[in-house]
């Protein structure tokens, strides 16, 4: 079986990773002392034959929280 599907759901993962991120910012953004969680990823070239150069794969880098004072409420 070629490999190129385990390619294709790193690539899926991190975009429902990313969304699941953005869902929560959004669904909490009027909480208060809330806190926006960040997402980022990076391409990681696959290691193997030459014919499989072109193929990259996806991580997740940095995962964390944007901790900036936001506007004060009274």
């Amino acid at each position: 079986m070629d490999r190129i599907i385990y390619t294709a759901m790193s690539g899926a993962q991190q975009g429902l990773q990313q969304q699941a991120v953005v869902s929560d910012n959004l669904a909490n953004a009027t909480t208060t002392g809330f806190r926006a969680q960040l997402f980022a990823a990076r391409a990681v070239p696959v290691q193997g034959e030459a014919a499989t150069q072109t193929r990259v794969s996806t991580a997740a880098t940095t995962p964390g929280s944007d901790f900036t004072a936001g506007p004060i409420s009274t």
